[in-house]
């Protein structure tokens, strides 16, 4: 890792001067004044490529099925997009800010191109082992960087990898098989052939060479000062267990580098098992009173892993005037103390709407408000924010104030209209819904089991690009929580969602976002708007062989009704 200013100089010089940065710059500026429209993958059209190829002295084949075929295209391409060289929206691409200002300060070319970095291993891994290509360049980064250099640094890379398994979205298997895609020989022989420590990963040598990380030929790889710069950088992303001499505020600030509560966990367990429970609550516990409301929800959360082994710690604090309703919840979450009083919940919205207007923004914040006090206006909703007490209330209704009066659409008076369609299924059977665009998919799995008639016996997921969502309850492999993201977010990025139930069966349902819409005053959401086909039978026998109920679209919006958010301010 670069620790002087004239290793920073140079690794910002060589990440200018690299191969794929200097191939997405002459992209960018192929691209010129103009826009050209894109794929549905945000990619150029098969038109356009040959030209691209051309540009870059990339030779294209005369039969290809996507630009993202041809690798000497699509690592520029992703790097160009991540460092804003390039500007991709609405189906279409134009040349990005980044570029006119370009060679841009040390620091902004450094961070775009680290960008690209790993906007090309994400590209370049697969959607069931996500991660893995960026957890070859640690293990090898790190490998190299060891004094003394191994004898054998594949030898070395495979042990590496060993430890950093449990960082990725996959198992030790998902790693091997991503690097089989890079080994040498890679065309010839099978994943089941491969031996990673006798065989060199020629294709990642050739990927971080031309990223300027490494220099030498593929059997004696060499670290550059870029690499050791991109080694520590990159370390720094991943999880890895905090030292348990820190204190208490700098392991909460260690977690709250990290947005999932298990990554949180992974910094935190080393720390938490060499203290006592109760002791390492206390601790945790008495730092949070002294930091800001997100560190606070923050530090609440990673004491909550310690247990029921520290409930003398937790009823110790549930008197605290400032952590006293979160640990009151903690209590109720444990079955160790009653259910949480109205005033406390009114108290916590604050509480999560103060941190949400630091990390998120106002809109965010106004969510969490109206999760909490009542209010049926803005106004009488800031009111009620106030009257809680919380110390964060003014600055919060005061943001959310400014932010409502200044015209932007508010996200709790959108909705979004959806298509939810049965891949495969025939006769074609689909359901146009219109659900607000702040619900989860946590609720929008509650509104396809309406939709469809399905009893909710079986485990469902959510595919959102390359990411699983789930219910946290069911703990499936690589899933995220379904209750953490907004449909809106979801969406984002345009592409479709599916949503899978039954996992023996597979019902595959494929949802597209059609249009936004602004809630209509006294209109119940969510709602069912138009449909084709019948409800699926879901359990089929030969004793009733045609057991499809018709759809009755009065009945399932009553149902929606009684399931439904709260209304619009």
């Amino acid at each position: 890792m670069a620790t002087t200013e004239d290793e920073l100089r140079e690794a910002a010089r060589l990440a200018r001067d690299c191969a794929v940065t200097g191939q997405a710059v002459t992209l960018a500026r192929w691209i010129g004044s103009g826009r050209r429209q894109l794929t549905p993958g945000q990619l150029l059209r098969k038109p356009d490529v040959p030209g691209a190829g051309a540009a870059l002295g990339v030779a294209v084949p005369a039969k290809f099925r996507t630009m993202a075929d041809v690798k000497g295209l699509h690592r520029p391409w992703a790097v160009a997009v991540a460092a804003d060289l390039l500007s991709v929206g609405d189906g279409w691409v134009a040349v990005g800010p980044a570029l006119a200002d370009w060679p841009p300060d040390d620091a902004d070319l450094l961070a775009g191109w680290l960008s690209g970095l790993r906007a090309v291993c994400v590209k370049e891994s697969r959607p069931q082992d996500e991660g893995t290509v960026l957890l070859l360049v640690i293990g090898l980064l790190t490998v190299l960087g060891q004094q003394p250099r191994p004898r054998n640094v594949w030898a070395a890379l495979d042990a590496a990898l060993h430890g950093l398994v449990e960082y990725g979205d996959g198992g030790p298997w998902d790693l091997l098989r991503t690097a089989a895609r890079y080994r040498e020989g890679a065309e010839a022989g099978t994943v089941f052939s491969f031996d990673m420590a006798t065989t060199p990963l020629t294709g990642l040598v050739e990927l971080l060479a031309g990223f300027g990380v490494l220099t030498g030929d593929a059997r004696k790889p060499v670290l550059t000062a870029l690499g050791r710069w991109t080694a520590g950088k990159l370390l720094a992303d991943l999880p890895l267990p905090a030292d348990p001499e820190l204190k208490a505020a700098e392991l909460i600030a260690a977690a709250a580098r990290f947005g999932d509560l298990e990554q949180r966990g992974t910094v935190a367990r080393q720390w938490i098992t060499a203290r006592d429970p109760v002791k390492a609550v206390r601790e945790i516990l008495a730092a949070a009173e002294a930091l800001p409301a997100p560190q606070r929800d923050i530090a609440v959360g990673v004491a909550g892993l310690v247990g029921e082994k520290a409930l003398p710690a937790w009823r110790e604090k549930s008197k605290s005037p400032l952590l006293g309703p979160a640990v009151r919840e903690m209590l109720a979450f444990q079955g160790a103390g009653p259910e949480i009083s109205e005033a406390d919940t009114h108290w916590l919205a604050v509480e999560r709407a103060a941190g949400l207007l630091a990390d998120s923004g106002p809109d965010e914040a106004l969510i969490s408000l109206r999760e909490g006090p009542p209010g049926a206006n803005l106004q009488e909703l800031l009111a009620a924010a106030r009257a809680t007490g919380h110390p964060d209330a003014e600055e919060v209704t005061r943001a959310v104030a400014e932010f409502a009066a200044s015209g932007a659409p508010l996200g709790i008076d959108q909705v979004a209209e959806l298509k939810v369609s049965l891949a495969g299924y025939r006769p074609a059977t689909w359901r146009r819904i219109q659900v607000p665009v702040t619900d989860t998919l946590g609720d929008l799995h509650e509104v396809i089991q309406i939709l469809f008639g399905w009893e909710g016996d079986h485990l469902h997921a959510f595919r959102v690009g390359k990411k699983t969502y789930s219910d946290p309850s069911w703990d499936l492999d690589d899933a995220d929580d379904e209750y953490e993201i907004r449909v809106r977010d979801a969406f984002s990025g345009g592409a479709k969602v599916r949503y899978t139930y039954d996992f023996g069966a597979d019902w595959e349902h494929e949802i597209t976002l059609e249009k936004m819409l602004p809630r209509e005053d006294g209109q119940s959401y969510p709602v069912c708007v138009a449909f084709r086909g019948d409800q699926p039978q879901e359990y089929w026998s030969e004793d009733d062989e045609d057991g499809a109920e018709s759809f009755d679209k009065d009945e399932v919006n009553e149902q929606l009704a009684r399931f439904g958010s709260a209304d619009s301010l």
